[in-house]
């Protein structure tokens, strides 16, 4: 027995988006970038550059599913002291 009520005749919600993205991949242009810094205290650099990574891989093979082709890269970034990483819109 499980404790699930299964309901009939519900309709699916039509504008569902998913959860609002972290980082600003929809809204950039090539050439645009923008600065990722740690998320906590001792967030290390191979730490942020891995989970900027993740996002961005996720992003672009998003868009190509559909049929946009975009492009990112990532670099190493220090800004105003702060160890992190730069992402730029390729293409």
């Amino acid at each position: 027995m499980t404790d699930f009520i299964i309901d009939t005749d519900i309709a699916i919600p039509e504008n569902y988006t998913g959860a609002p993205s972290k980082y600003p991949f929809e809204e950039m242009r090539v050439g645009e970038s923008f600065f990722v810094g740690p998320n906590y205290e001792d967030e290390t650099q191979k730490q942020i550059g891995n989970r900027i990574a993740q996002a961005r891989q996720a992003y672009q093979k998003r868009c190509a599913k559909q049929g946009d082709e975009v492009a990112f890269t990532q670099r190493m970034w220090t800004d105003a002291g702060v160890a992190g990483y730069r992402v730029w819109r390729v293409s």
